[in-house]
């Protein structure tokens, strides 16, 4: 069985192909994100928990009936709040809907705290 090589060929490069800026819409795209920080998604939510890495569950009343999940995480500063696959804060209308949804992800004995608009 004979082998055949593959012909080697040199490959060209300048400077202007070396050195191409990035475009404008790239680097706009980046900035507008929000902060890595600041949010946690579902998937990360669920890792934390399982590793017994969140302190505390904050259940913060943002508007009236309007509520967001904030993670208190054991090696990060502040709070973390929970958002969806668009990047925008996941709101609950009911705290009903919003306990269902912490038993289903296995909160168990993790402290969690309501914090109401006054």
């Amino acid at each position: 069985m004979a082998s055949t090589a593959r012909p080697k060929t040199k490959i060209k490069t300048t400077a202007k192909s070396a050195a191409t800026p990035a475009p404008a819409e790239a680097t706009e795209a980046l900035s507008a994100r929000p902060t890595a920080g600041g949010t946690v998604t579902q998937l990360e939510f669920v890792q934390l928990l399982h590793k017994g890495s969140v302190i505390e569950v904050v259940i913060a009343e943002v508007a009236q009936a309007v509520y967001q999940l904030q993670l208190v995480v054991a090696w990060h500063y502040g709070r973390r709040t929970l958002m969806t696959s668009t990047r925008q804060p996941r709101d609950f209308r009911s705290l009903d809907t919003l306990r269902r949804h912490l038993k289903t992800l296995g909160v168990g004995r993790t402290l969690v705290r309501l914090e109401l608009l006054p």
